[in-house]
């Protein structure tokens, strides 16, 4: 789970959760208007122009003019060739939100149906802590017997109900610091018995981790410790590869890639993956506390965290091979109540998954630990939903496998992404990453849908908006997204 080594298949109490999702999008909450045409415009303006300020005067510039038409989303964009964001979820909490029936909660496959059927990844610590059903003895019999996660009898027939309805593509996690092959060979029997639309597997978690209990506190590994570790996993993973037959595998799930970037080429030609995975998460609860802050995960580098992880997706393409985040979340060890359960989590989320998807990363799955930064929590028949998940929902509808994205260049103060769709029109994603609002002025000859999300407001707000002679001016609040689609 990004680093933090803690045991947390129990589950804990949540924090807070958010208020309702929809609503209508009032005036007051966008803060755009619909102003009359301003004399400085001009018609089929590029994207972005505006006119210079007059030094003379020391006004600011003019809003920015920017057209929702196909030069757009010119050629040359980021394909959308998976769903944009996935879930990664610990054995345990799965388990839990299972529930004691034969299928799960109706709310639980709703949810998965809102998010758009998005891959189920079941790994993170928990992952090198389970054990298959009735494999344990009832009276452990050494401290790692007493401290590893049995599976249910029931979990596997549980889990099929629910992919039965959902269609959610599996990966399915194996203990690889246990090591036992016959336990692997029973779990991937129970994940391919449950899976409906296709799974593969992942060979433990954050192997980079392994035997190191002291090495977050290390700058650096000790000479030779990558190269051990590495030849370590492989040889690991070619003794569990024996119960995969010619399953697909994703990995290698490492919590800190940097420490294996001299080993990853060798590691991808030898794992023979499908898929390369790897963990990010922009900041930490583990060591540092103090860093997880509203300002903090709101700050351009938490929000562009994937770019510097450039490199994995290079060596992966090298290989052949797409790239994927794995596990990612707001911060690592389970996040921070009052930070990572909160509206900003959302806007960073969506920084992030833009950030990811340019940097040449195809998907992120957000984890869920039973922590403060899962996006939703199960109650019995009842799902929670945090204000991290109305961002998901929106990646996944504003981001549909086959549209393109590309940034606009020249929209001053805010960064700005225009997403083609498969099957027509335009989405523009404008981000302001400023402390105050920014103005901008859309183009379009039709009525423009209106999505926000806000830090200071769960949920994400909408409405439609008509323009006024082919103009609508709006205002982008301090630390927000304004996401404009044009309708049919």
């Amino acid at each position: 789970m990004g680093g933090c080594r803690r045991s947390t298949w129990i589950l804990r109490a949540s924090a807070a959760v958010s208020a309702a999702l929809a609503g209508v999008l009032a005036a007051i909450v966008v803060g755009l208007a619909l102003g009359p045409a301003n004399s400085w415009a001009a018609a089929g303006a590029a994207p972005g122009r505006a006119r210079a300020p007059d030094p003379a005067s020391g006004t600011a510039p003019p809003a920015a003019e920017i057209p929702l038409t196909g030069a757009l989303t010119a050629p040359g964009g980021v394909a959308v060739t998976m769903p944009p964001v996935g879930l990664s979820i610990e054995y345990s909490v799965m388990a839990h939100d299972l529930g004691p029936g034969s299928c799960p909660p109706a709310a639980l496959t709703a949810e998965l149906l809102r998010l758009g059927s998005p891959p189920l990844e079941l790994g993170g610590v928990s992952q090198d802590m389970t054990a298959p059903s009735g494999v344990l003895p009832a009276t452990p019999n050494s401290w790692e017997a007493a401290t590893l996660y049995p599976l249910p009898a029931a979990f596997w027939s549980q889990l099929h109900c629910l992919l039965s309805a959902t269609r959610d593509p599996l990966v399915a996690g194996l203990n690889m610091r246990t090591g036992n092959l016959a336990w692997a060979t029973q779990m991937v029997a129970g994940a391919q018995s449950a899976a409906a639309a296709g799974v593969s597997f992942s060979l433990g978690n954050e192997p980079d981790l392994y035997g190191l209990p002291n090495y977050s506190s290390l700058a650096k590994p000790p000479a030779g410790e990558e190269a051990a570790a590495a030849n370590l996993f492989l040889q690991l993973a070619a003794y569990l590869r024996g119960a995969l037959g010619g399953a697909a595998v994703i990995g290698p799930e490492l919590a800190r890639p940097a420490a294996w970037r001299n080993q990853l080429p060798r590691v991808l030609r030898q794992l023979h993956e499908q898929t390369v995975g790897v963990h990010a998460y922009p900041l930490t609860a583990c060591r540092s506390p103090r860093e997880v802050t509203v300002k903090g995960l709101l700050s351009a580098k938490a929000g562009n965290a994937p770019a510097r992880l450039a490199w994995v997706v290079a060596d992966a393409r090298a290989a052949g091979l797409p790239a994927v985040i794995s596990e990612a979340n707001s911060a690592s060890c389970g996040g921070l109540a009052g930070v990572s359960n909160t509206p900003a989590a959302a806007v960073w989320a969506a920084r992030f998954v833009l950030s990811a998807l340019k940097t040449g990363f195809r998907e992120v799955r957000f984890h869920s630990s039973g922590e403060p930064y899962d996006p939703f929590i199960v109650r019995g028949p009842l799902l929670l939903a945090r204000p991290l998940e109305s961002a998901l929902v929106a990646l996944n509808e504003w981001l549909p496998v086959g549209s393109s994205l590309r940034t606009v260049a020249g929209v001053p103060d805010l960064l700005a992404t225009a997403v083609g769709r498969p099957r027509g029109g335009i989405t523009l994603i404008l981000d302001n990453e400023s402390a105050e609002a920014r103005s901008v002025v859309l183009e379009s000859a039709g009525s423009v849908r209106i999505a926000v999300l806000r830090p200071g407001r769960a949920g994400l707000q909408t409405a439609i908006r008509r323009p006024r002679g082919r103009r609508l001016r709006l205002s982008v609040a301090a630390n927000s997204l304004l996401v404009a689609s044009t309708t049919r």
